[in-house]
């Protein structure tokens, strides 16, 4: 059995219900307004928390570094989805007061300083800082739970992180991920969860880039603890990620998926509901075929099955046959006990 964590006071672990992230990354890019709505709507769909990004550019990339590979468009964009301090203590509060949980990714030092100072319940680490070591240091000094991405490292890469992180970090989670954007069915293989399980002995959880909400439903069906989705309030916005987040309709859906296979995944040893109402009709009870004589032995020819379920049941049959009628039987009666001798 993996470690449960714990995060702003949900358990975290294959017994509890799979916990959903509403990631909204830089959906909202740095409308303050309107990552708010964001907070408001993941919150109403049910899920328990919402996630953005801790970008700090200059932090993070060297510029004159990625623009000469060509990708200077990331350093921009990175740019122009940075938050202050304040507004991250802005977005936090307006998380508490929407009674979700609000959660971050760092994607440098300095970032996980600034969300240290907001002091977020647990901090999420993405696949491309799973062998920084230096952040990840950083990241387990304040003690709080890390939620650790493994996409693009192969099984040896992330055996190592997790030996890291057990020497520095005092809890945390895996997240199996495919770092494809959008990635294909075909790519996934779920049989992954509890193999991260086995190795590292911690909660699982997926996080998913894929289309719709279909993958993320297979993967708590594959006992995934937790399932990080990509979420926007409407994908005509601007944005990289735009392609691979659901709307508020799906959102809730998976969160009630969510809800529904906790509820059916436990262990019930009492009849549900209507069962017992059900079952009084609908199983068969022992009834004479033809009239039966007080002291004629019970036999094949004389006796069979018949609904409701009132008289003696029917799974006694061969019990019965072959002793004797205590009473005369009218044909068609359901026995009772006080029919056999």
């Amino acid at each position: 059995m993996e470690t449960v964590i714990e995060i702003d006071g949900t358990k975290l672990g294959s017994d509890s219900r799979p916990y959903v992230i509403a990631e909204v990354g830089i959906n909202a890019r740095n409308d303050l307004e309107l990552a708010k709505r964001f907070i408001e709507v993941a919150a109403s769909a049910g899920a328990d928390a919402v996630k953005f990004q801790t970008h700090l550019a200059d932090a993070e990339i060297s510029e004159p570094a990625i623009r000469s590979i060509g990708a200077g468009d990331v350093y921009e964009t990175v740019a122009e989805c940075e938050w202050t301090a304040e507004e991250h203590e802005m977005l936090r509060a307006h998380a508490k007061a929407s009674d979700v949980t609000f959660l971050s990714t760092p994607f440098s030092v300095e970032a996980v300083d600034l969300l240290e100072e907001i002091d977020v319940p647990a901090i999420k680490i993405g696949s491309g800082e799973l062998t920084n070591r230096e952040l990840l240091a950083r990241v387990a000094e304040t003690g709080k739970p890390l939620l650790v991405s493994t996409g693009m490292h192969t099984r040896e890469e992330i055996a190592e992180a997790c030996s890291f992180l057990e020497s520095v970090a005092e809890e945390f989670a895996l997240f199996y991920c495919v770092s494809e954007y959008p990635t294909s069915p075909a790519d996934f293989d779920f049989g992954t969860i509890q193999s991260l399980e086995q190795l590292a002995d911690v909660p699982v959880g997926f996080s998913d880039h894929s289309t719709g909400a279909e993958a993320a439903k297979v993967a708590i069906g594959n006992g995934a603890a937790m399932i990080e989705k990509h979420f926007t309030i409407d994908r005509r916005l601007p944005g990289p990620d735009q392609e691979v987040s659901i709307e508020p309709e799906t959102l809730e859906d998976l969160c009630s998926f969510a809800d529904l296979y906790h509820e059916t995944s436990t262990e019930k040893t009492e009849l549900q509901g209507e069962e017992p109402d059900v079952k009084a009709w609908a199983q068969h009870s022992l009834v004479a075929k033809r009239p039966i004589e007080q002291g004629e032995e019970f036999t094949t020819e004389n006796l069979t099955t018949k609904r409701p379920g009132s008289g003696i049941s029917a799974n006694r049959y061969f019990d019965i046959v072959g002793r004797t009628a205590a009473t005369d039987i009218e044909e068609n009666i359901v026995l009772s006990s006080d029919d056999v001798q």
